[in-house]
């Protein structure tokens, strides 16, 4: 089913003008070598025909367990340097990292961050505020593994509060994503008159597993 949505992608990437693909956590539910196995063959369809389709990936809760050693296996930032949408990582690994999209003559820049309780750092925050601000004319995107819980108006989850006041005066922020809380929710807040639509997509509580929905 994985590989069939990353496939879905690559065969409807024309017709759909698909520019990037978002992965917002949780692309394993036990960290074992055999799941990252198969996350890596469906997410490498992205990949076949270079450049492939830009994608980028925040780890989860569960990918989390134990260590994260698996994920710089397969995903390290060598697998995406090179590439002309890779822009960087944080830090000494790839698990905070950013992309660079055009559609439609606009230019977008998408920040990554992954933190073992979905919680970002002072110092993982202050990179992605660094950077909504270097790359100020770019539209920006945020994404990380729990943002905001069901419903419209969708409330926060705690780590969504602490991005959201923490990046709130970039007036090119415009989307967050994360997943984590099983079920669908939006909200959208204005500051300073820019409004940031933050959004949840999160399947896993529907029938097998979500039936590969996006």
């Amino acid at each position: 089913m994985f590989t069939a949505q990353t496939q879905w992608c690559v065969n409807n990437k024309t017709a759909r003008n698909i520019q990037y693909v978002s992965m917002v956590g949780d692309i394993t539910n036990e960290n074992s070598t055999t799941a990252w196995v198969n996350g890596n063959t469906s997410m490498s369809l992205l990949d076949a025909t270079p450049p492939g389709i830009p994608y980028g990936i925040v780890l989860g809760n569960h990918d989390y367990s134990g260590s994260t050693t698996l994920y710089g296996n397969y995903f390290p930032a060598s697998r995406f340097e090179g590439r002309p949408y890779y822009g960087g990582h944080y830090g000494s690994n790839n698990e905070n990292h950013f992309e660079f999209f055009n559609s439609a003559g606009m230019e977008f820049i998408v920040i990554n961050i992954s933190a073992s309780d979905q919680n970002p750092t002072t110092a993982q925050l202050d990179w992605a505020d660094a950077l909504l601000k270097t790359y100020s004319t770019k539209r920006g995107i945020l994404v990380n593994h729990s943002l905001v819980n069901t419903g419209n108006p969708a409330t926060f989850t705690g780590p969504g509060q602490t991005i959201y006041d923490a990046l709130k005066d970039n007036p090119n922020l415009f989307l967050m994503l994360g997943g984590h809380v099983p079920g669908v929710g939006r909200r959208q807040d204005t500051f300073n008159g820019n409004t940031i639509y933050s959004v949840l997509a999160d399947y896993q509580g529907e029938a097998n597993g979500g039936n590969g929905w996006l």
